[in-house]
């Protein structure tokens, strides 16, 4: 009997039922079902031309604050922090348990979109949200563009601030954003403009307790078993089931576990979408002029070549005249300017050293191989062990590293995978050309133990042993460190961090 009395008995609170979708309907959004992508678009584009005023106004055209009661809102309330802290605990278990964040950032474009719609298609069906679809107008932070800007890092960074927030002490934890939260104290003038509303309904002169439950709804649109979950399962069960979209980046992270992957997918988050403009003259972008200006491009070369030479004004364009009229109109020639169409490693940052190794390395009739990620001039000194292994890969540019064995005979260290060859002659260039800098020997080091420890003639001791007579003593101790943090885990922990 006792335990009796101290249930709670909700079901004298009968939730609100759902309003028919008004935005959705007065922007002419597209099903769904009929085209994901196009309504997507379409929602982007009607988000971008609201207010959070123009969203409210469109609620409060149905309902105001006297039609939620104190039961009402301690419901909300009490609804809302125990699904936040079940998204808080799930995300931080697939965000810190697995290798969740590396393989979304691995993912193509169109693979990490086709998820993120999958979220939001499931979100905006979800039969128990007030306003339905709708509910994706109080949410602006909630597009496709913003979560896979930075290759994917956008929606990572999401995640990690819902399950901080969501995660917080503060109840009720509501996300912030600042474009939703000007409409907070808004009054209700619209109930008398309003032409299908009964006199009996102009009561509220306040929309306040509409904000709360709509800043509610927007909460749990972004969360609970919704865009947020509905999301992550759809890459989760993409990864257990290995599918279509997912095989090649499963494939790489099964046969470059650890730094080498990791190093990869954090490069991406630094790439730049599309290529930058650039005076071929002075070598200003728009950005280092001002937004204002507007670039020339030599008409010769746009007519006959349909190729691109830009600069930054007339002055410029004469100045660099004497250059560009060998090829003007004949061949598609720039400076390949970092950063623009002509560089080959355009999509990496400006100050990246990775990249600008490679811009430096030399090519082959202004093509870039990975035979020809080579060893380099030594910016150092460089030790016995380390300029007897500089020498050799010289000589045989087909080969990755070279190891020996215990009586001191050489064991050639190819990689199969390109991927993986790319990232360690990168890794294996900073190191050869920068001795005072061993970061690189950890991840290459890694990378031949897993691989190289049980073949014949080489063990784990004498690999570390050799990497520490090339690259110092403490080289042991740092490529344990790492392979420690790295991955401890299995490739699919993520499986069972969400269940």
């Amino acid at each position: 009997m006792a335990s009796e009395s101290t249930t709670e008995d909700h079901s004298a609170v009968k939730k609100p039922n759902g309003f028919p979708p008004l935005l959705s309907k007065k922007f002419g959004i597209t099903d769904i079902k009929q085209d994901a992508v196009k309504w997507n678009k379409e929602w982007e584009a009607a988000i971008a031309s609201l207010t959070a005023a123009d969203v409210l106004k469109e609620i409060s055209q149905k309902l105001d604050d006297s039609f939620f009661t104190p039961q009402h809102m301690e419901l909300f309330h009490k609804s809302l922090r125990s699904l936040q802290t079940n998204v808080a605990e799930i995300l931080s278990n697939l965000l810190n348990n697995g290798h969740f964040d590396t393989i979304w950032l691995l993912l193509n474009a169109a693979e990490q979109r086709k998820h993120i719609l999958e979220g939001l298609k499931r979100a905006s069906e979800d039969p128990s949200t007030i306003w339905g679809p709708d509910c994706r107008a109080l949410c602006p932070e909630v597009t496709v563009s913003n979560f896979l800007s930075q290759s994917g890092k956008g929606f990572i960074d999401f995640l990690t601030r819902v399950a901080e927030i969501f995660g917080s002490p503060i109840t009720p934890a509501f996300l912030p954003n600042s474009w939703w939260e000007q409409a907070s104290n808004l009054p209700n003038p619209w109930w008398g403009q309003a032409s299908d509303v009964s006199p009996q309904r102009q009561i509220s002169q306040s929309t306040k307790l509409v904000f709360e439950v709509a800043t509610i709804t927007r909460n749990q649109f972004i969360g609970e078993w919704q865009f947020v979950l509905s999301s992550a399962f759809s890459i989760v069960s993409d990864i257990t089931n290995r599918g279509e979209g997912m095989k090649e980046v499963l494939h790489f992270m099964e046969n470059t576990k650890g730094h080498v992957a990791r190093c990869l997918a954090e490069v991406k988050t630094t790439f730049r979408d599309k290529p930058i403009i650039r005076c071929e003259n002075c070598t200003k972008t728009p950005d280092d002029i001002g937004q204002n200006v507007r670039f020339m491009v030599c008409s010769v070369c746009k007519t006959k070549l349909k190729f691109e030479v830009h600069y930054c004004s007339q002055s410029c364009q004469k100045e660099h005249w004497s250059v560009h009229k060998k090829a003007c109109g004949k061949k598609k020639v720039t400076r390949g300017l970092s950063g623009t169409k002509g560089d080959f490693l355009w999509a990496f940052s400006d100050s990246d050293p990775v990249a600008n190794l490679m811009r430096n390395l030399p090519k082959k009739e202004g093509r870039l191989t990975l035979r020809d990620i080579g060893v380099n001039p030594c910016n150092g000194k460089r030790s016995p062990a380390a300029e007897r292994q500089a020498k050799m890969l010289e000589a045989d540019k087909d080969v990755d590293y070279f190891l020996f064995t215990a009586s001191g005979e050489p064991v050639r260290f190819v990689i199969d995978d390109l991927g993986a060859k790319m990232i360690f002659r990168i890794n294996r260039g900073m190191i050869m050309t920068q001795p005072t800098d061993t970061t690189g020997v950890n991840a290459i080091g890694e990378y031949m133990l897993k691989l190289m420890s049980n073949y014949p003639g080489l063990s784990r001791d004498i690999i570390i042993k050799q990497l520490c007579e090339e690259y110092g003593e403490d080289i042991a101790e740092k490529i344990v460190e790492l392979e420690q943090m790295a991955y401890s885990s299995d490739l699919l922990t993520v499986r069972c961090s969400v269940a």
